[in-house]
């Protein structure tokens, strides 16, 4: 009988040498093609709330883009109104500390948008749990909210209250985008610093915070690899002008000597001395503030 030739040992850790070797050099190369995909996906969800937003627009009184409360006197903010517990015909007052969160869920109230549209594939976040949304007012918890939203609740008087966004306004001003390093990606370096980094101070929904979705007032939405996409600034408190010298969109909350500046026109700006440059007003808001 004739013998069959079998492998040697040699051979067979050859074979499985290369096998292991096409799949180091494939998977990066499939783990980039996934991220892409969700960063695609994503996109989609925003441009879906951006239609929402003109939806709501046109049904509100004064055409304005989703803003619940009036202006705090503070120009205090917080978010998640429920804080994880659902209250069934509840609103939360318009005259207590406003939330960008509840002004979110208000698309999802008049059912212009879902509550997946508020998950950014590339994140570990879940669907709202939400059987019927019209009973709530607020998303139930931070990890059912992918991105962040303007801050449409400047109340610092001295500063004059900021215009709220609607369809009129400045068609590149950026009303919503992954979300705010700083507060729900609970990044703890500075803003300065973290700008300053490899990172450039990105939203961290997506793989290496390479960059973010960023969705516009007139709807468009782009992924950018830097947060300074906001309107053009003047010069903030320690003279640091953005890489493109634009607004950044995740200006931190009330921290005066790391805000960027605004712009002088329009009603969206702080309060600047224009013989220094400083910003002077007590909550050191720029023009963009997405929380969170």
């Amino acid at each position: 009988m004739k013998r069959l030739k079998a492998f040697t040992l040699i051979e067979l850790l050859v074979v499985i040498a290369i096998i292991a070797l096409l799949i180091s050099i494939l998977l990066p190369s499939l783990s980039r093609a996934r991220e892409l995909a969700k960063r695609t996906v994503c996109s989609a969800n925003q441009r879906g709330i951006g239609q929402s937003m003109y939806i709501y627009a046109q049904d509100s009184q004064a055409g304005e883009f989703p803003a619940y409360s009036i202006p705090h006197p503070a120009s205090n903010i917080r978010g998640f109104y429920n804080a994880g517990d659902r209250i069934v015909d509840t609103p939360p007052s318009t005259t207590g500390v406003p939330s960008v969160t509840v002004d979110l869920w208000m698309l999802v109230r008049q059912n212009s948008s879902t509550p997946k549209q508020f998950i950014c594939p590339s994140t570990t976040d879940q669907q709202d749990p939400a059987q019927d949304v019209a009973a709530y007012y607020d998303f139930l918890t931070s990890t059912a909210l992918s991105y962040a939203y303007q801050q449409q609740h400047d109340g610092n008087l001295s500063n004059g209250i900021r215009k709220l966004i609607t369809g009129s306004s400045e068609p590149i001003f950026p009303v919503f985008a992954d979300a705010n390093p700083y507060i729900k990606g609970q990044v703890t370096k500075t803003a300065t610093s973290d700008r300053k980094s490899a990172n450039r101070g990105n939203s961290t929904n997506h793989t290496n915070r390479e960059g973010q979705n960023i969705g516009f007032q007139d709807g468009h939405v782009r992924f950018e690899k830097g947060p300074d996409v906001g309107l053009a600034g003047l010069f903030d408190a320690i003279n640091v002008k953005s890489s493109r010298g634009r607004d950044n969109i995740y200006t931190v909350h009330i921290q005066s000597s790391q805000v960027d500046p605004g712009l002088m026109m329009l009603g969206w700006q702080d309060e600047i001395s224009t013989s220094s440059g400083t910003i002077v007003d007590a909550g050191g808001k720029s023009d963009a503030i997405l929380i969170p």
